[in-house]
């Protein structure tokens, strides 16, 4: 029997997997569940570091399921799931942390066509990524065919669901701050057809580096001497995804980062699986992905005025067409690599053939 030790999960005592998590909002563990039965059949017995230190075991592996500081653990080979961009965790493009794996699971296509090569000129080869795209656990809620209320059937109209945060580099691609302009604009022009939900928005958007952090303060302490809520659309953090998705017709869809090939989170994903036409800004060749019937792309607007008017304009023909092309996309093949199943098998088989397991 391998072992493996999982590394990035605070709540440790084997929590990653436990359904019943606190931290287990939207399903968001399944994947994990998955990976640790996918595991299982194959002669793998994975549990968080703290445990198998409990035990006195040396894992014969490590997997970090985060970019945290390296523990050197005693084991043969490293791991790491490299989920968000370099904007968000510098660290995620530094060669001198990456050369402590062995292998590196990644959606970014750069990083698996070209390797890395840092801006201190250090280097990761490219034979040490491998793909995986983040993984969708599918709502308890869902039908087996993804069907969701009609536009008629649903009473809120355009919503947007997201932490309020910032990128932690500066650098033009970042769509945090795009984020709070669509935001402030939905709220001065069109108030009554719009929601925000998420954490963090009884306060200003939050900045990088000493200066904005100051002006952050400063953009705080005015609606708080004033008693006024800083986002007036607010509506708290959402209780499930789907809850909201699934009653509203449209949401701001915005990822992290824009224009980096590859990078396509559960966002747009949580409006399909609700019947939600998501309003996409971030992977530049996302319909080689996706197919361009499901979505509407932010890009073809010049402004939100634009965006607006054809939302307003849309016919509930029109809008279900956008959700029967969702719904065939995931029921065909193209939605596998993006399926919690595929992450785990693709993850484990890895693990397989660098042990040499039959």
């Amino acid at each position: 029997m391998l072992t493996g030790s999982i590394y990035g999960w605070e709540n440790g005592q084997d929590d990653i997997f436990n359904p019943q998590s606190s931290r287990n909002r939207d399903d968001c563990l399944e994947p994990m569940r998955l990976m640790s039965a996918v595991a299982r059949q194959n002669g793998i017995e994975l549990h968080t570091a703290d445990v198998n230190a409990q035990k006195h075991l040396t894992p014969d592996f490590s997997l970090y399921v985060e970019s945290i500081d390296f523990v050197p653990c005693g084991a043969k080979k490293n791991y790491l799931i490299l989920y968000e961009t370099p904007l968000t965790i510098p660290r995620n493009a530094d060669s001198w942390y990456l050369n402590q794996f062995d292998r590196i699971f990644t959606w970014n296509k750069d990083l698996l066509h070209n390797g890395l090569q840092d801006y201190h000129g250090g280097m990761v080869m490219r034979d040490r990524f491998v793909q995986i795209q983040y993984p969708n656990p599918i709502p308890k809620e869902c039908s087996g065919d993804f069907q969701g209320p009609t536009y008629t059937q649903r009473q809120d109209f355009v919503c947007l669901i997201g932490s309020n945060r910032h990128a932690n580099l500066v650098d033009e691609r970042e769509l945090y701050s795009q984020r709070v302009k669509a935001i402030q604009w939905f709220e001065k022009n069109a108030p009554l057809d719009f929601k925000l939900y998420g954490n963090g928005w009884k306060v200003p958007q939050k900045r990088l580096g000493s200066l904005g952090k100051l002006r952050y303060r400063m953009e705080k302490a005015i609606p708080f001497l004033l008693g006024k809520p800083v986002f007036k659309s607010y509506q708290g953090p959402a209780k499930t995804k789907y809850e909201v998705l699934s009653k509203t017709r449209f949401c701001i869809c915005f990822e992290n980062a824009r224009n980096i090939d590859g990078y396509i989170t559960e966002k747009i994903f949580d409006c399909f699986f609700a019947g939600c036409i998501p309003v996409y800004w971030g992977d530049v060749g996302i319909a080689n992905y996706i197919p361009a019937e499901c979505f509407i792309d932010f890009r073809q607007f010049a402004s939100y005025s634009d965006l607006y008017r054809y939302l307003k304009s849309m016919t509930p023909e029109r809008f279900a067409q956008y959700q029967q092309a969702a719904r065939e996309f995931l029921l065909s093949n193209q939605f596998t690599p993006f399926s919690s199943q595929n992450f785990a098998d693709t993850i484990i088989g890895q693990i397989k053939d660098d042990f040499a397991l039959a």
